[in-house]
């Protein structure tokens, strides 16, 4: 395993910056991986407040990590790693530091999102909560069916700038820069049929 590989792709735009690793983990490897997370990780659907209200997520989650975090009301305490994940987080450290990409406190935490269908979706949002500090690196991993991944600026006048990935298979992609201030990024809802995905951020807690 490598980001540095012929096939990885990095895009910079005004207030973005994005670099993409097309099976990152090898198809043996990334199945195997997904077959034991959801076999044996603790998966519940949350609630977000949004608006003024709660509502159920449309995916349902999981998450270790080493410094508590929190998104749309809901906090995440610390919870001790899965050993298959922390080899994967250890990996993806080394092979980020390699690129020159660095965080401030290493990717001491992993939000799981399990996907089943084409309708388990995540809206558009921006990962930008005080406890990931100034310019965060989200680091993204999907195992599974590919699924429509999108990010867009924030300022409508842009919209037409918007960049789409399918993402599955063990695909990586790093979000880094003003990416989580100036866009916005999301998974879209499909009627075809798909199966079951599963997609890692990992991503550097400071605190607040």
């Amino acid at each position: 395993m490598s980001l540095l590989n012929e096939a990885a792709v990095s895009w910079v735009r005004p207030g973005a910056a994005v670099l993409y690793v097309p099976n990152y983990l090898p198809l043996s490897a990334q199945t195997n991986l997904q077959r034991t997370l959801e076999r044996e990780l603790e998966w519940t659907r949350g609630s977000l407040r949004m608006f003024g209200r709660v509502l159920p997520e449309p995916r349902l989650t999981a998450w270790c990590g080493d410094a508590a975090y929190q998104y749309s009301g809901r906090l995440l305490e610390k919870k001790p790693w899965f050993p298959a994940l922390a080899s994967v987080r250890d990996q993806l450290e080394a092979d980020l530091a390699s690129c020159g990409l660095h965080t401030p406190c290493g990717l001491n935490h992993a939000l799981l999102n399990w996907y089943p269908d084409g309708q388990s979706a995540m809206g558009w949002h921006r990962d930008n909560e005080p406890e990931l500090g100034v310019r965060p690196l989200i680091c993204s991993l999907s195992l599974g069916a590919s699924r429509r991944f999108a990010i867009r600026p924030r300022d409508r006048a842009r919209r037409a700038e918007q960049m789409e990935w399918s993402l599955g298979l063990g695909d990586v992609l790093v979000m880094y820069g003003d990416s989580q201030q100036d866009w916005e990024h999301a998974v879209l809802k499909t009627q075809t049929s798909v199966e079951s995905r599963i997609n890692i951020t990992f991503r550097s807690v400071t605190g607040r």
